[in-house]
């Protein structure tokens, strides 16, 4: 059993500013509470933080750029200390994506002009609905813009990625970090547990709210997956914006990402944004139900005219069961003294409220097993590498593996070793020989290393062996003792 911290929407409020030190004394203290309580709470083995790192700064204001910047400071000190904390230093485990407060809305505002009423007459509704569209309504001018400079406003996010390029630094991922793909994957619980954490900042501006996910990235995000080395336990997605909102808002994200996320295999979400703690599950139905658990942080730091009415500062508690297949959601609301302790009304009346999503499954509908998937994929690696003519690196890969309980990768790898001359490492493959193929093998690796007297006896006990092949392997003696005599 083990635990993810959740935290969410980390934006400052000004007119209630929070003091790092004693954030981070509030959830530490907090973390010595639910580590007493029933049912039983792990440490976190990794952090979600699902977006909104700042709270930005607004159009015209003086000096914006070194704002941002000095708000990314106080957020890096944040995080740093939170992950000595908790993570004993390690940011990989700890899981950044941006939110709609880290899109600087100065840059953005730059990128755009006033469009021209003919452009625009009659249709504007239609062009600003238009999923990326460069047409913008502002409805304080009572004016559409349009983005005049795409360039330009593709670097909304410029100090975001700066302050994670500095904070990731000296840290490595299942791939590069990558400002412009859309998605990074993180893995948590000894990479177990893949983490993609998907950029829904797509169109979203000064002007434009609505969260979205570049078309075809959630999808490139599974391919890149296929593609790893390795299968996982579970594979988790992080974003930022709500997937349900009321009537008039338009700043929610359209859950159909989500749909997509569950058909490929996704079993658990995490965002932010709504600035509440919440579960819910999202299926989708092809041939077979396919379920995803999805959990909603509250803000961590937002003030009281950010939050909603009778909601204080939360974060979340996920708690993932051995088996993988389910799990508690603990949300932890702030309190008197700005202390933390268990939200327990709601879906939260008894302390927490269960997850739980389906099991993986291949193409033919059968459950994944991770530790098969992966056993197949270092066959199917270590068998491109023989046919390569790279028999050390075949037999390095297969290696990493247990190649007692797979008779077939036995063989490749004693085939590897043999090709290699690794002598002592064929040995230790065939401290059992138990078929013909083997005990050749075994006897050349014995005359090879001048195990001249075992590999004697070794062939004199297989009689059963063809009568060219013991020649071949007498003769091989002979010519080893010889050596050996001189």
């Amino acid at each position: 059993m083990i635990s993810i911290l959740h935290i969410s929407d980390l934006h400052r409020s000004p007119s209630e500013p929070v003091n790092n030190d004693s954030l981070i004394a509030a959830l530490v203290a907090d973390g010595d509470r639910y580590l007493g309580e029933t049912p039983r709470v792990p440490p976190p083995c990794g952090i979600v933080v699902s977006g909104d790192i700042i709270q930005g700064a607004r159009i015209g204001e003086e000096g914006w750029r070194e704002e941002m910047v000095s708000q990314y400071v106080t957020a890096k000190d944040f995080l740093c200390k939170l992950s000595d904390r908790f993570l004993g230093g390690d940011r990989s485990q700890l899981i950044l994506i941006p939110g709609n407060h880290d899109v600087c809305w100065n840059t953005s505002r730059s990128s755009m002009e006033k469009a021209n009423p003919n452009e625009t007459d009659g249709k504007i509704a239609s062009l600003i609905e238009q999923r990326g569209s460069r047409y913008r309504w502002s409805w304080k001018d009572q004016v559409a813009y349009k983005i005049a400079d795409s360039t330009l406003y593709h670097r909304k996010l410029d100090a975001y990625w700066d302050f994670i390029s500095d904070f990731y630094s000296g840290f490595t991922f299942p791939l590069p970090i990558d400002r412009s793909r859309g998605f990074q994957l993180f893995e948590l619980d000894e990479s177990r547990i893949l983490v993609a954490a998907f950029d829904s900042t797509y169109g979203n501006d000064c002007f434009g709210y609505s969260g979205d996910i570049e078309p075809g990235v959630v999808g490139r995000c599974s391919l890149a997956i296929r593609d790893l080395p390795k299968a996982y336990e579970l594979k988790a997605a992080v974003w930022h914006h709500s997937i349900e909102g009321p009537p008039m808002r338009q700043d929610y994200m359209d859950v159909s990402h989500v749909k997509e996320m569950a058909g490929l295999g996704f079993q658990i979400g995490f965002h932010g944004h709504q600035h509440i703690g919440a579960t819910q599950t999202r299926s989708i139905h092809l041939n077979e139900e396919h379920a995803m658990a999805v959990v909603s942080a509250g803000s961590l730091c937002a003030g009281a005219r950010e939050l909603p009415r009778g909601i204080n500062r939360q974060y979340n508690i996920v708690v993932i069961e051995d088996d993988y297949k389910g799990g508690r959601v603990h949300a932890r609301e702030m309190g008197e003294g700005g202390q933390f302790s268990r939200k327990t009304n709601g879906e939260f009346l008894m302390g927490h409220a269960r997850i739980s999503w389906l099991a993986q499954e291949n193409i033919a509908g059968q459950i994944v097993k991770p530790d098969e998937e992966n056993a197949r994929r270092t066959i199917l690696r270590a068998e491109e590498f023989l046919k390569s003519g790279m028999a050390k690196k075949a037999l390095e890969e297969i290696l990493t593996i247990d190649v007692g309980t797979n008779s077939y990768a036995k063989r490749l790898a004693c085939e590897a070793a043999l090709e290699a001359r690794e002598w002592e490492v064929l040995k230790q493959l065939l401290s059992e020989a138990v078929s013909e193929d083997e005990v050749v093998w075994l006897a050349i690796a014995l005359i090879e290393t001048r195990d001249l007297v075992q590999a004697a006896g070794l062939i004199a006990k297989h009689s059963e062996l063809a009568r060219p092949v013991v020649q071949q392997l007498n003769d091989r003696l002979a010519v080893a003792q010889m050596k050996a005599g001189k």
